[in-house]
């Protein structure tokens, strides 16, 4: 005998999914539907002139996929020189490859013929590292910015992006989230970083995209630095025709 038998409760999952990433999966797939993306950007007020390099995504990896595609050692000492503003970077990068990767804190043994991914360095470890705080700080954003994945991405064409972030009952999350990285935070008196304030840093510092923002939302808000539109808003706007009865049913819920 299961729960549902011992409590007589058997919902289809459907009709009690509260997981943020399931609609956000749903919204995805209808997104993919030829005209729909038009349809949704229209209805959010941008530009529904879709290039050649047009693209919809979920789970938003550029930085992590684009870094595991480099090979030339040099290249990556031209990212962290270019786009990690810290003192004493270029004595930091004229180290041996071992050396540099434990100066930015590397989880596990240092690698001695690679830099390694930059979202494996440790909070933990980097911060005896670098006393300052701004220097500190931009190696925190840096990294965040390489684990981040915004939940859909629209690329317009390859430089114009729409980047959305689905909401159901959560708010806005905070970096960092480990409490022993929290306690560094609050040893150097510096506050969290938001999750749209990184985001926007990962998508237009460090990719150079220009990017517009909006919360998708299960009730209606106000934001002084992102477009709002609700679930309801969204569907509607939208071709549903042919979508399964399940994912009919979960719209209709988060759209009450």
């Amino acid at each position: 005998m299961g729960i549902r038998q011992t409590t007589n409760l058997s919902p289809n999952y459907c009709e009690i999914n509260r997981e943020e990433r399931n609609y956000a999966a749903i919204l995805f797939a209808a997104l993919c539907k030829p005209g729909n993306a038009e349809r949704f950007l229209r209805e959010c007020g941008f530009s529904a002139n879709i290039g050649p390099d047009f693209g919809i995504y979920f789970e938003y990896s550029y930085l992590r996929d684009l870094w595991a595609n480099i090979h030339d050692e040099e290249m990556k000492k031209r990212i962290i020189r270019c786009h990690l503003p810290i003192r004493d970077v270029d004595r930091i990068l004229e180290m041996s490859l071992k050396e540099i990767n434990i100066t930015f804190g590397v989880g596990g043994e240092p690698s001695s013929e690679f830099i390694q991914y930059p979202g494996k360095w440790a909070i933990t470890k980097y911060t005896a590292n670098f006393p300052d705080n701004n220097d500190f700080l931009n190696i925190c954003k840096f990294k965040w910015s390489f684990n981040i994945k915004p939940d859909i991405v629209i690329h317009i064409d390859k430089d114009h992006a729409v980047c959305i972030e689905a909401k159901y009952e959560s708010g806005e999350g905070f970096y960092p989230a480990a409490e022993a990285e929290k306690a560094i935070f609050r040893y150097r008196g510096l506050a969290y970083v938001g999750q749209m304030e990184l985001q926007k840093y990962m998508m237009e510092d460090l990719l150079g995209i220009r990017t517009d923002f909006m919360f998708l939302v299960f009730k209606k808000e106000i934001s002084i630095t992102h477009k709002v539109i609700s679930w309801r808003e969204a569907f509607e706007c939208m071709d549903q025709n042919e979508m399964p009865q399940f994912t009919r049913q979960m719209v209709r819920k988060i759209s009450e």
